[in-house]
């Protein structure tokens, strides 16, 4: 939470719950994070696999953001708009600082404490950056790592990255 809320002062955000902060009242509107984002990616995934997901105790679906950091699926979020790629905390891009931060440690912990066993990683390139090396810190851990190639994609890759995780909730 820390975190967060050093990045909603950075950009001059309002303090909210969703950065730790319990302000008496606030003018943010907060959605779950699968009802908020609207991209291609989150566009074809299916009502099912939402409600599958949010019924599952076995099966999580965590985002890499460039406002939160990691967040679960189903987390209450503000609107907001921000790049791993574009915007700068300090001079320096936010995948470089959420990595500097220990954005990886914090996966890592999640994924330990929570038993899980294999990872789908869906990221772009500036997304895995933020994170990195979790790939590796995972393989170490015996944790089934399974990385999705969407490189000559271009703009279409949310898209297909959409319908992958998709497949996959229904898999299960």
């Amino acid at each position: 939470m820390e975190l967060r809320r050093q990045i909603a002062i950075a950009f001059g955000e309002n303090l909210g719950l969703d950065v730790g902060v319990a302000t008496p009242e606030t003018k943010i509107s907060y959605m779950k994070a699968y009802e908020r984002y609207c991209g291609n990616l989150y566009n074809r995934i299916t009502k099912s696999s939402w409600e599958k997901l949010n019924n599952s105790q076995n099966l999580s679906l965590l985002i890499v953001s460039a406002f939160y950091g990691i967040l679960r699926h189903d987390e209450f979020i503000r609107n907001y708009n921000r790049a791993m790629n574009k915007d700068k905390v300090n001079g320096v891009l936010l995948k470089t600082w959420w990595g500097k931060q220990g954005l990886c440690n914090f996966l890592l912990d999640y994924v330990t404490k929570n038993e899980i066993r294999a990872v789908h990683d869906f990221l772009s390139i500036n997304y895995s950056e933020a994170v990195w090396p979790f790939q590796s810190r995972a393989k170490e851990l015996g944790i089934k790592y399974f990385i999705h190639d969407y490189s000559g994609l271009g703009s279409g890759s949310n898209y297909r990255r959409g319908e992958d995780v998709n497949r996959l909730i229904q898999t299960f």
